[in-house]
């Protein structure tokens, strides 16, 4: 949206400030900027509205800043690459009008009557329609709080809640979002990432700038997140620490209770609504999980190689990381032993020995960016 694309822009001198001199180790000092995750998220929004511009209008200007943004650049020359780039970007700023022709329209007709109103709150539960019996079990704990199924909640699968057949996705969040104050729920799952209407959706929200937050179903680590989905949005992991999902849980219901003005909820009901769906929400894989536990899992090449790096750190860590040039890459101590680009096999081999290793419990995720090593992983390699 246009207010959000200008205030990406008036931040450019905030974020320039966060280049820092960076060694090279060989004697050359230069400015950085690219390690630097505040960069990083303002870099990928920036490419997210000039995406959705090009979408719309195909403009020639807009299509060549878009190509800048992909361009690969190597650390000496971040600061001549940032330069270029916010010129191109004051350039768009100046023909702001140009490019969201229908938001000065929308804002003329709002000034008619509704401006001075408060949007309605709504959730909308993104998901893939194979895990809507986990999403069920959702809906009914979100019906805990007071929350009503056609009022308050939509989602595709359940009867009562669903998108109208044949409506435009885009379209129909579109409308509900210049009606309601739009608070999405999206329910990450490798179905998920299998479905491009669940893709769509996750899109179309980035786009409008919905309130998000993301549930991961039991079985999907965070590794697994792809997509346009910021490090802002609370992230749960619904087979995690007990007691810290058990703290996300009650940190989404304060939430949504402030969102839907909702305060005369009962906290013993809650919990017991919260502590029965933790334990059914699981229930799926706890038999799967109680198998997998009872015969040890098999360790590839790759799997040892990877513990054996890791265990041979004093401190235990992978960091998973990126940059401008090299894409996400994974560093083990001092040495970076993949990056996405150049060699994208190389670092596939190295993903999926490290997702082994988190579903066979030898590694576990500490952060989205760090992982350490289990008192399992280390005998693995004893």
């Amino acid at each position: 949206m246009k207010k959000d694309l200008l205030e990406l822009i008036d931040s450019q001198k905030e974020i320039e400030k966060m280049f820092h001199p960076f060694d090279d180790n060989v004697g050359i000092l230069f400015e950085k900027i690219s390690d630097v995750p505040e960069f990083q998220n303002w870099f990928q929004e920036i490419k997210l509205e000039l995406q959705g511009i090009y979408d719309r209008t195909h403009d020639t200007f807009v299509g060549e800043t878009i190509n800048l943004c992909g361009k690969r650049v190597d650390e000496f020359t971040e600061k001549k690459y940032f330069v270029e780039l916010v010129g191109k970007l004051q350039a768009i700023r100046k023909n702001i009008d140009k490019y969201y022709p229908d938001e000065k329209k929308e804002s003329s007709h709002s000034q008619g009557g509704a401006s001075g109103m408060k949007k309605k709150p709504l959730i909308f539960i993104s998901h893939s329609s194979k895990n809507k019996d986990q999403v069920a079990k959702i809906a009914d704990l979100l019906r805990s709080i007071n929350l009503s199924p056609r009022r308050d909640i939509f989602c595709s699968s359940l009867p009562g809640y669903g998108i109208p057949n044949g409506a435009n996705i885009f379209d129909f969040l579109r409308e509900r979002f210049l009606n309601y104050d739009l608070h999405i729920i999206f329910v990450h799952s490798p179905e998920y990432y299998e479905s491009p209407v669940s893709l769509n959706e996750m899109g179309a929200a980035w786009v409008l700038r919905a309130n998000a937050t993301s549930l991961l179903l039991p079985g999907f680590d965070f590794s697994g997140m792809k997509g346009v989905i910021g490090s802002d949005c609370i992230a749960i992991k619904l087979d995690g620490d007990s007691s810290e999902v058990k703290d996300r849980l009650n940190q989404l219901r304060r939430e949504l209770e402030s969102e839907f003005d909702i305060s005369d909820n009962e906290d013993i009901i809650w919990e017991e609504a919260r502590n029965r769906f933790i334990r059914e929400i699981n229930g799926d894989v706890s038999t799967q999980n109680e198998n997998i536990s009872a015969t040890p899992a098999l360790i590839t090449e790759e799997m040892k190689q990877l513990l054996k790096k890791v265990a041979a750190v004093t401190e235990g860590q992978i960091l998973i990381d990126s940059d401008l040039e090299s894409g996400t890459y994974i560093q083990i101590g001092s040495e970076v032993v993949a990056k996405e680009y150049p060699d994208r096999r190389k670092y596939a081999v190295w993903e999926e020995a490290l997702n082994a290793c988190l579903q066979a419990k030898y590694i576990e995720r500490k952060s989205e960016a760090v992982c350490v090593i289990t008192n399992a992983g280390y005998k693995a390699v004893e």
